[in-house]
């Protein structure tokens, strides 16, 4: 006899007790089916927020690897402008930019190359930015499954990072805007981004034109803060990176 028939004619012979047994157990095989079906759609959530976050692993190390990269770029802007100014001035940049109530250190560079002196206008105008390397952050996002996360210290570790990897990629393509807006200014000097000419003739330029002079300066001081912004998104990468990779291991 089915369930409902039972039911059914304990109800006819008043057999009360029988029917709420009988309910009960329609009632808990239903609790015990829901909470079975939520255990495994957890189960499943937190598998997948197990493979994002092995994901946003790899996209950090994929920032790690970018980072020199990057640096060495800014560093190759600050030693051209250096050489320019030097041999059309005779003078020493300052090695410290202060901006408002910051204070930012220019990197120890080595002398720009001898057998690139003719690509000057290349090194100076090369602004790197450093890649998105957040696809798998977006995905723990948009998906929901960010909250499936128990360790909450990391969440807020990985949303305080990657706020501040936004305003430093911000702040990169501001610097690149600025190389846009000057490059564009330089063309009635006759002078294109990727200029190669001998390095006596851009020393001549920029010291016959305060314009250009002052462009080739603003490109070092952009340099020097692009340099520091990646070192301290560099600092927070390697942290990020250990405390994602401790997390991974424990699961």
């Amino acid at each position: 006899m089915s369930l409902l028939r039972r039911i059914a004619s304990e109800l006819r012979q008043h057999h009360w007790t029988g029917v709420f047994i009988e309910l009960a157990i329609v009632v808990f095989g239903v609790l015990i089916g829901m909470q079975v079906s939520n255990w495994n759609d957890d189960r499943i959530d937190r598998g997948l927020a197990h493979a994002d976050l092995s994901q946003v692993s790899v996209d950090l190390r994929t920032q790690t690897d970018y980072q020199k990269t990057t640096e060495d770029s800014a560093k190759q802007r600050i030693a051209a402008v250096d050489y320019i100014y030097r041999e059309a001035f005779g003078t020493r940049l300052p090695t410290t930019l202060r901006l408002s109530t910051e204070t930012w250190q220019a990197p120890a560079v080595p002398p720009y190359p001898a057998d690139r002196l003719d690509n000057l206008l290349g090194a100076v105008n090369l602004v790197r930015v450093s890649t998105r390397s957040r696809n798998a952050y977006d995905s723990l996002i948009s998906s929901g499954r960010l909250a499936q996360l128990q360790n909450r210290p990391l969440v807020r570790q990985m949303q305080t990072y990657y706020g501040n990897y936004e305003d430093m990629l911000s702040a990169s393509n501001m610097i690149r805007s600025f190389r846009n807006d000057g490059a564009r200014d330089q063309y009635p000097l006759g002078v294109s981004v990727w200029d190669e000419r001998p390095a006596a003739e851009i020393v001549a330029l920029a010291r016959s034109n305060p314009g250009f002079a002052a462009y080739l300066r603003s490109q070092r001081e952009w340099a020097i803060l692009q340099y520091n912004l990646l070192q301290n998104i560099g600092k927070e990468t390697a942290a990020l990176q250990i405390a994602v990779d401790k997390e991974l291991a424990k699961q």
